[in-house]
This record gives structure tokens, sequence and C-alpha cells, in this order.
């Protein structure tokens, strides 16, 4: 990451964290999906970019409850808590070449993404989502009815580099 996206990146996390009602001090909670059918090497990197970069931003980021989301195809998506500690240095995804070549194979949707996050992760005050854009959004309909009434607030979705909030999800047509 090199400076311009980091100071986009933390002033994207910054208008998350103030929207009206959501962050209002203690223990933080984030999810962080991270998308398989990226190469374990660009993975490992950018979560541990990611992490140190929110780390160096503010203190609110030293106590943390961290949900790794492993999203890998609709119907086999992993969720667990890990400390951000160790997904920063990689150790969160020992198990990536356990994931069959068929699996990536299987196309997965933003839409069904949603719908977990919508269903599991809720009280997350940031969901951040890195993929490398090897997705289908799915029914637009049920994709911004997930998003509604407060996901699309929360969320970030990097792909590739380029950093789009909730917002613009709502509004982008693929």
């Amino acid at each position: 990451m090199n400076a311009v996206e980091k100071m986009q990146f933390k002033n994207h996390i910054e208008r998350i964290l103030h929207v009206p009602g959501n962050y209002n001090g203690g223990i933080l909670e984030i999810a962080l999906v991270c998308d398989y059918h990226m190469p374990q090497d660009e993975l490992k990197d950018r979560t541990g970019e990611l992490i140190g970069c929110m780390k160096m931003q503010s203190e609110v980021f030293r106590n943390v409850r961290l949900n790794v989301i492993k999203w890998i195809t609709d119907n086999r998506i992993i969720k667990e808590v890990t400390p951000m500690a160790y997904v920063q240095m990689g150790k969160a995804f020992e198990d990536y070449n356990t994931v069959k070549a068929e699996d990536l194979e299987t196309p997965k949707t933003l839409q069904e993404l949603a719908r977990q996050l919508k269903l599991f992760y809720a009280r997350s005050k940031i969901v951040i989502v890195l993929t490398d854009g090897s997705y289908e959004r799915g029914d637009e309909t049920l994709l911004k009815q997930h998003l509604h009434p407060f996901l699309y607030r929360k969320i970030l979705l990097v792909e590739n580099g380029v950093m789009l909030s909730g917002r613009a999800l709502l509004t982008e047509k693929s």
C-alpha cells in the first residue's frame, strides 16, 4: 500500500466509525472478509497492511474483536474470531491450501455475502471486504435489501487496491 492508499483507507474507516449511532466507545468489533480466490501471499500482505494501518491510526484499534470471514463460495464461508496480530502475521491463513480447486471455480455472489453479513455480523462497526473482484453481484434487488438499512454504511470493499464504500455498492451496476 502506498501513502495515498493508506490515507484513503484511514479516511474511509473514520467516515464509517463516525456514522451517527455506529461507534460510541468500548471494544470495537470489526468483520474482515477475505476472498480466498486471491493468491495466498497477496492475501497475507494486504491483510497485514490493512491491520497495521488501522493500529497506527488510533488507540481505538488496540482493543478489537476481529471476526475473520473466509469467503470461498456461497456455500462455503468460514467464520472465526481471530486476534489482530495473528492476522497481521499471516497465521490466520494457514488453512489456505486446504481449499479445493473446484471450490475456487464455483461462482460466488456479493448478494450471498451481504446476506451472511447482515445475519451474523450486524453488530460489527466496520466491515472490510478484501477481494480480487472474482465474484458476481447476484440479484440487485436482494443485494440492496441485504445492504439496507445499515450494512451499506459500515462496509468498505477493497478490490485490487480500489476502495468502494457501501453507498457506491448500492449505485454500482456491473
